[in-house]
């Protein structure tokens, strides 16, 4: 695992690389018309070099460094880790190399990665309008703890010589916006210390650690159930063997927990047991994992029928993602509710002992 302290000099790396070349623009776009020129018959190194001048700016200095990287052999994969393309899209593309369908296999990832942007942004648009309204309210809040409660305390005290039992509600009320960000500071640095102490683990416990997290323990095996039955159902179509497609999989860098799964399923493979059985053995997939290989051992379909496993969890996934970001704005409209209604107490409660004072 990388240490934390090279963090800062690989983000000046890229700072710099970036700066020198661009940033590369719309790449689903580029993956999308790249899959067209495939299926037309153009070759991979063709159909970049026609494409870059509408997704760069530095078009010469970018051609110079792909053919750097064609001449020195370097494969698809290691050219659109150049382009920044996100890793988790890669892993499709460096089985594609295998089976042949890199067309196919780029058409996919512009998908999702329409899809992942197309979701960004309707939760920003979703969250605009909340986030303002909290601002305007925290911002109530702290005016009128600073500038009204303080005449308001004055009044009583003057008139009464005592501690007003509303005033103290109302001071407990407006420091609501004090506990929420102090909760959600806490939330944030929890989570992201313990992202970086998960990321600091072998892979073998990083899976253990996040296996025993409720919700994170849901998703985590769907994600990596999805992975690694589109991998091995592409591989075994294109007419891998099982243990061939197994060997593959193990070998690649680009998805080290993916490696290390199939590493123990191909043991127990290569010990004599079904797919079906090596899997069940395992508590990292997503449940009735192995009911769905046992049936496509049987029918003799098992890689079509994982591919198909793997867009019915695909499907899954998004569904729920639009469920979540559907939850969203209600939830942070509820937690502004809450804020008026306690706004209004508090500036009532004070008034109201103000009233029967005069």
């Amino acid at each position: 695992m990388r240490n934390m302290f090279q963090l800062p000099f690989e983000m000046k790396k890229i700072i710099r690389f970036r700066k020198s070349n661009g940033r590369v623009k719309q790449i689903p776009s580029l993956f999308n018309r790249m899959s067209s020129l495939l299926d037309e018959g153009y070759t991979f190194s063709d159909s970049i070099n026609m494409l870059l001048p509408y997704h760069v700016e530095n078009v010469e200095n970018w051609r110079g460094k792909i053919q750097e990287k064609l001449r020195r052999g370097d494969d698809v994969v290691e050219i659109l880790q150049s382009l920044a393309v996100p890793t988790q899209y890669l892993m499709a593309i460096k089985i594609a190399q295998e089976n042949g369908e890199m067309a196919l296999a780029l058409k996919n990832a512009a998908m999702q990665m329409e899809f992942n942007e197309k979701m960004r942004k309707k939760l920003i648009n979703l969250l605009a309008y909340p986030v303002l309204l909290i601002v305007i309210l925290t911002s109530v809040f702290i005016a009128f703890r600073k500038y009204f409660l303080p005449n308001i305390i004055e009044i009583i005290t003057s008139s009464t010589n005592e501690n007003s039992s509303s005033i103290n509600v109302a001071i407990m009320f407006l420091h609501l916006p004090d506990i929420l960000f102090i909760v959600a500071g806490l939330t944030f640095s929890i989570l992201i210390f313990s992202s970086f102490y998960i990321k600091k683990q072998g892979i073998k416990k990083q899976i253990n650690i996040l296996l025993k997290i409720p919700i994170v323990s849901y998703f985590y095996k769907l994600q990596i159930t999805r992975h690694f039955s589109s991998v091995l159902g592409g591989l075994l179509v294109a007419g891998f063997s099982l243990q061939q497609a197994l060997t593959v999989i193990q070998d690649q860098q680009l998805n080290k927990t993916l490696s290390y799964v199939t590493t123990v399923i191909e043991k127990s493979v290569k010990y004599g047991e079904s797919l079906s059985s090596a899997v069940s053995i395992m508590t990292m997939f997503f449940p009735k994992f192995e009911d769905f290989i046992k049936h496509g051992e049987k029918s003799g379909y098992l890689g079509r029928e994982l591919l198909i496993y793997s867009e019915l969890l695909d499907e899954k996934l998004q569904s729920i993602i639009k469920t979540g970001i559907a939850l969203v704005q209600p939830l942070f409209f509820l937690i502004i509710g809450i804020c008026i209604a306690v706004a209004y107490l508090s500036i009532l409660l004070p008034m109201y002992e103000v009233i029967e004072i005069i």
